[in-house]
């Protein structure tokens, strides 16, 4: 009886939750998240040589990260962690993708 209750709670965590169907979206940083950054550099008290340097590394952080980490939605994350089952099939999938069979 507790596997069914648990199954149904998962599907209404899932139904509820903002990222129904979308489950995995790559990371977005807007141009606002990297102009606060700016401001937070311009804030700081380093010297110019400094800042600039900063500024370059953090541009080129946002557009790696945009290409290297996605954002999960919570139900999704804990799914992962609860079945390694799971997480295996769906490496070993993506391991194998295109290949044909």
């Amino acid at each position: 009886m507790g596997d069914i209750l648990d199954e149904a709670t998962a599907i209404v965590r899932c139904r509820e939750c903002p990222w129904y169907k979308n489950c995995v979206t790559p990371l977005q940083v807007s141009p606002e998240d990297i102009a606060q950054f700016r401001l937070m550099l311009q804030q700081g008290n380093l010297p110019e040589q400094a800042k600039s340097e900063m500024e370059n590394i953090l541009e080129n952080m946002a557009s790696m990260s945009q290409n290297m980490i996605l954002q999960s939605c919570p139900v999704f994350a804990q799914r992962l962690k609860e079945s390694p089952e799971m997480a295996r099939q769906m490496k070993e999938m993506m391991q194998n993708w295109g290949k044909e069979e």
